[in-house]
C-alpha cells in the first residue's frame, strides 16, 4: 500500500484518539462515551477525500481503542503509510534563498521528514526565520523576521498554546505600493508546530502573502 497519510492528517488522528480517551474517561454515561467515540471515528475519516478499501480498513477502528497499548500500537501501525516531506539538501535550500549570502542550514539528518508539514528553522543571530513548503508540487522558500513574545500565546498555524514569536514577512501587493509587513504569532519551535498542525489553510494563507 502506498503512503497516503500527510503529517497534518496524522496529527488529526492522534488528536482525536487522545481527545476521545480524555472525554470518555470523565463520564460514566455509556451513551455519551459511545457518541464521543463515534464522533472521533467520523472525524478521522473526514480528513481524507478518497480512500481505497485497504486504506479505509487501516484507519478504521479508532472507536474500539480502549487501552493505552492499543492506542499506541494503532498510531505505530500507521507509521509506514505516512507521506514524507520531500528530501532536501543544503544545495536545495541555498537555491530557495539565493539572496541570503550566509544561509544557516538546519541539521537535516536530525529531522524526521514524515513529521513535517513545512520545514522551518531560525537564524538566531540575525533574528530571521525560514520556511520551506510544497506549493503546487514545488518547494517554495519564504524568509521572515521574528521577535520572541514575552508571553505564551496561540500559534496562528497550528492553534497550539505555547511559546510563540511574532513572525513577519514582507509582501508587495501592487507595483505602485511599497513593501508591506505581514505578521502572525507562530510557534517558536517549528518541530512542536509540526507536531500539532492539523490543517494547511493558515500556513498557505500566511506564506501566500509573499
Amino acid at each position: 500500500m502506498e503512503q497516503f497519510i500527510s503529517n497534518e492528517q496524522f496529527n488529526v488522528i492522534k488528536s482525536q484518539i487522545i481527545g476521545m480517551h480524555r472525554q470518555a474517561s470523565v463520564t460514566s454515561d455509556e451513551g455519551v462515551k459511545t457518541a464521543v467515540k463515534e464522533a472521533a471515528e467520523a472525524r478521522v475519516h473526514d480528513v481524507f477525500d478518497e480512500l481505497t478499501p485497504e486504506q479505509e480498513k487501516l484507519i478504521s477502528g479508532v472507536a474500539s481503542l480502549e487501552t493505552e497499548e492499543e492506542r499506541t500500537k494503532f498510531l505505530m501501525d500507521l507509521s509506514p503509510y505516512r507521506k514524507a516531506f520531500p528530501d532536501v539538501t543544503p544545495a536545495d535550500l541555498r537555491g530557495l534563498f539565493p539572496k541570503v549570502k550566509k544561509l544557516q542550514i538546519p541539521n537535516l539528518e536530525a529531522i524526521d521528514f514524515k513529521a513535517l508539514t513545512y520545514l522551518g528553522w531560525k537564524d538566531i543571530g540575525q533574528s530571521k526565520q525560514y520556511f520551506v513548503y510544497v506549493q503546487n508540487g514545488e518547494l517554495t522558500g519564504v524568509q521572515g523576521r521574528y521577535v520572541i513574545s514575552a508571553r505564551k500565546g496561540i500559534c496562528s498555524l497550528c492553534n497550539r498554546y505555547g511559546d510563540v514569536a511574532m513572525t513577519s514577512i514582507q509582501n508587495k501587493p501592487k507595483e505602485s505600493e511599497g513593501l508591506r509587513s505581514y505578521g502572525q504569532y507562530i510557534c517558536y519551535d517549528s518541530k512542536e508546530c509540526n507536531q500539532a498542525i492539523q490543517d494547511t489553510g493558515q500556513l498557505e494563507a500566511f506564506l501566500g502573502q509573499v
